[in-house]
């Protein structure tokens, strides 16, 4: 297994060690759900370039009525309505 260095800020590496939090671990799971993500974010993006190859691009008033419904389903916070209801709950 490798070994790598990596910086923290002071207060959170004291806040994760009082938490008793293994921060090796921590980092090579966040490294992994990041790079996961990166890997969805480039198959979706190839898969919409399949569909304008297909089908054209969307039509604007596709995409606005497509804006207004993400906008109303994630709210301001940028996160699914019933996760930011539950958190203020």
């Amino acid at each position: 297994m490798a070994r790598v260095n990596i910086t923290v800020a002071d207060d959170l590496l004291d806040r994760a060690r009082e938490a008793q939090l293994n921060v090796s671990r921590l980092a090579a799971a966040a490294l992994s759900e990041e790079l996961d993500r990166r890997a969805k974010i480039a198959a979706l993006d190839s898969y919409l370039q399949v569909l304008d190859a297909e089908l054209g691009p969307i039509r604007r008033d596709e995409q606005e009525a497509a804006q207004q419904w993400a906008n109303q389903a994630l709210g301001s916070s940028g996160q699914p309505a019933a996760d930011a209801a539950t958190r203020t709950a």
